[in-house]
């Protein structure tokens, strides 16, 4: 009777591993069945032992792929073909994530780690934020008394049209040309503005927030009565080839995306600070330049801006926005910038 009992035992057992088995492998014909259906001359191998391990695909063919991915997830949907939303179904992405996970090797991806201090250095667009005002405490003094200091922690950036490529390594991209036209022009509403040009991200790029750092501390320590920081990057989003524009008098503008660091990786207290700031120029941007700032983003990682309660991360238009578009909303965003210390002071 044992024995019987035992033999029953064994065959459930085989029984309830054979219906995983066949259920995983319906789940893994219908997730390589898409990629069968978007890339031509793709072999199914393996893809139950070693998910798309057998997939024979060229370059051009994966960066498609991915690049569809990104951008329907940055939310251009009018960018990419319909089979996408398929496979961007939650369950699809779950069963993808379990699936390249369970056979992934770790590793850390643009990640600094800088005397303690951990800062992310990730161009992937991460989801805009709205957010409700926040009333912040008004200053005194003078608007001619205060400075505003511009940098760039990624020298290298700059525009595709202009440049023939997104970054000119040991050089400075046009993204600085933008900052130091900013600087000017604040100048000529009477507040003393500073652009420094000090390349920071060659020759060890891994290094560029730990260089800008350097040169923001320094800068403040020299100087007193600085009323803002501003890192001036631009945007990237992989598989975007194109860029948006908004227009003001007859003339297009890149838009901007405003970054504030957090606490949720390294001690940032006065963080909120920052975001209050930025809050400031969204809501007043609104107001006099719909869509110039399309948003505020939180980020985990100071970014430089616990060392001042106004320092802010600017993307000034993306890659693929021409450097007159970008150099447009730098003015505009100045005018913006002017009328939010107007009220602060």
């Amino acid at each position: 009777m044992k024995k019987e009992n035992f033999l029953a035992f064994l065959k459930g057992v085989f029984l309830i591993q054979l219906f995983i088995l066949i259920t995983i492998i319906g789940v893994s014909t219908d997730i390589n069945n898409y990629f069968m259906n978007r890339v031509q001359n793709i072999e199914p191998r393996n893809t139950l032992l070693m998910p798309f391990s057998g997939l024979q695909i060229s370059n051009e063919q994966g960066e498609s792929l991915i690049g569809e991915l990104n951008i329907a997830m940055s939310g251009n949907y009018d960018k990419v073909s319909d089979s996408i939303f398929a496979f961007l179904k939650p369950e699809n992405l779950i069963i993808a994530n379990l699936q390249i996970l369970a056979h992934a090797s770790s590793g850390v991806i643009n990640k600094e780690i800088n005397e303690g201090n951990k800062d992310k250095d990730d161009s992937t667009p991460t989801p805009v934020i709205s957010l409700p005002k926040i009333n912040q405490p008004k200053l005194k003094g003078d608007l001619s008394g205060y400075k505003v200091f511009y940098y760039c922690t990624h020298s290298a950036e700059t525009y595709v049209r202009e440049s023939g490529t997104a970054r000119v390594d040991g050089e400075r991209g046009f993204v600085n040309n933008v900052a130091e036209n900013m600087a000017v022009k604040l100048k000529e509403y009477g507040i003393n503005a500073v652009f420094d040009d000090t390349i920071h991200d060659y020759p060890q790029y891994s290094r560029s927030y730990t260089n800008s750092r350097e040169t923001v501390t320094q800068f403040l320590s020299n100087h007193d009565n600085v009323i803002a920081v501003f890192d001036v990057h631009r945007d990237s989003i992989p598989g975007l080839n194109t860029a948006t524009t908004v227009e003001f008098d007859g003339r297009k503008s890149a838009q901007i995306l405003i970054i504030v660091g957090t606490d949720e990786r390294t001690p940032h207290p006065n963080w909120r600070r920052n975001l209050q700031f930025a809050q400031k120029l969204y809501h007043k941007g609104q107001e006099m330049y719909p869509d110039l700032i399309k948003g505020i983003t939180t980020k985990p990682g100071t970014y430089n801006q616990e060392y001042h309660p106004r320092a802010l991360l600017l993307e000034m238009g993306t890659e693929y926005n021409s450097y007159d578009e970008a150099d447009y909303a730098g003015e505009l965003f100045t005018e913006v910038l002017v009328e939010v210390l107007k009220e602060e002071i």
